[in-house]
């Protein structure tokens, strides 16, 4: 169901919404980031995340880089588009909300879409700072706002300002190309198996992998020289830009890009080693015709992670058979991405399993339409627009 609301309506949401939380921090205000608040940021960022125990010369130059690169020197950078921090005390910053701007299109017409990343708050300083923040994220003269991969707990937060979460594009996919490595990988990492019964088990599960190989492919439908169907090549920004034009287009909602914005992005995709290595592979029939394409990292000791993937109606399963084919030659043991609503009975043929969060899409607009194209899965929306590529390495 679509849903929107007025400034009033958000007003009294979030008025119910602080009366539950702990108002700690009264004497703040949230202001623009700006380059000189990086260290106080950075330091906040460490200690919330986890990141390191104290900051090295090395860790202090990362985040340097980051949050300029990022939040103050991006590719769609405007005057419209601030990062914000919580400041108490007229100096001691205990939050920080990062934004970036995506260009979109609606049937043709521009549309601005603001993406939050990085939502901070100092455990100190949680309560009112959290409200102001995502207060003053949700002002400004955009068309659509975005929260992506978000936590149960910024959903709630993102509800009581009247937003809501996208079910079709917080749903993820999961394939495993080695399910007996994959069951002792979240068996270890669960706790439920000693790390030294994993290891002694590992040649025991490589063996059931490959017996099971053949039989799995016949119940995805995947019958030898099914990728044939189709052949890969390297995806070059060029090449993507013009299969997002053409492609992506087609859809009510799409991203766009320019050759700047687009390399932007794709450099920072690449700069993100510790996801495994970026993949980017174009697809064509023998015809020369697009079949589609995919971006993914190979990850073969945990998740390999796709970031894009696209498909022409009559090619779905061939791209998701030479994707999966890829994968595995590789040496991945799982894929797993956001879902493509399009692709979602080819990835249901394939016996593909599903689920929906923690990582939320969330939304908000005054534009009823926008938030029905997204609702109808009528949008282009992958991890790449989204806040993947925003995340600190």
């Amino acid at each position: 169901m679509t849903r929107t609301c007025s400034r009033e309506n958000r007003g009294t949401r979030s008025s119910n919404y602080i009366r539950s939380m702990n108002l700690s921090s009264i004497r703040g205000q949230v202001r623009a980031f700006t380059k000189e608040d990086i260290p106080q940021v950075a330091d906040l960022h460490r200690r919330v995340f986890g990141t390191a125990d104290h900051a090295s010369p090395e860790l202090t130059n990362s985040y340097e880089s980051y949050f300029t690169q990022i939040f103050l020197d991006d590719a769609w950078r405007d005057d419209d588009t601030q990062s914000l921090v919580y400041e108490e005390d007229g100096r001691r910053i205990t939050g920080f909300f990062g934004a970036v701007v995506r260009r979109m299109s609606f049937n043709g017409q521009a549309v601005r879409a603001k993406i939050g990343s990085q939502a901070i708050v100092d455990p100190g300083s949680r309560g009112l700072a959290g409200l102001k923040l995502f207060s003053a994220f949700l002002e400004g003269p955009h068309d659509l706002f975005i929260g992506d991969e978000a936590s149960s707990v910024s959903r709630s937060l993102w509800e009581g300002f009247g937003g809501a979460a996208s079910p079709l594009y917080s749903m993820y996919w999961m394939y495993p190309l080695r399910p007996c490595k994959f069951a002792r990988l979240v068996l270890t990492k669960k706790g439920l198996v000693p790390r030294f019964v994993s290891r002694l088990s590992a040649p025991v599960t490589w063996t059931l992998d490959a017996l099971a190989s053949p039989i799995l492919k016949k119940l995805s439908g995947s019958p030898q020289g099914a990728v044939s169907r189709v052949f890969g090549e390297e995806l070059t920004c060029e090449t993507l830009l013009a299969c997002l034009a053409e492609c992506a287009g087609k859809r009510l909602l799409h991203p766009e890009y320019d050759e700047r914005s687009l390399s932007w992005i794709l450099r920072r995709a690449d700069q993100l080693g510790r996801n495994g290595c970026l993949q980017k592979v174009l697809l064509k029939t023998e015809r020369q015709e697009i079949a589609g394409w995919y971006l993914y990292y190979v990850n073969p000791p945990g998740i390999s992670e796709v970031v894009q993937l696209y498909a022409n109606p009559p090619f779905a399963h061939a791209v998701l058979d030479h994707l999966f084919h890829h994968a595995e030659s590789r040496g991945a043991t799982v894929l797993r991405g956001r879902l493509e609503p399009s692709l979602m009975p080819a990835f249901s043929d394939k016996h593909c399993l599903f689920h929906v969060g923690p990582g939320w899409a969330l939304v908000y607009s005054g534009r009823p339409e926008l938030l029905l194209a997204l609702n109808r899965g009528d949008a282009f929306f992958s991890r790449l627009e989204g806040e993947w590529c925003l995340h600190f390495q």
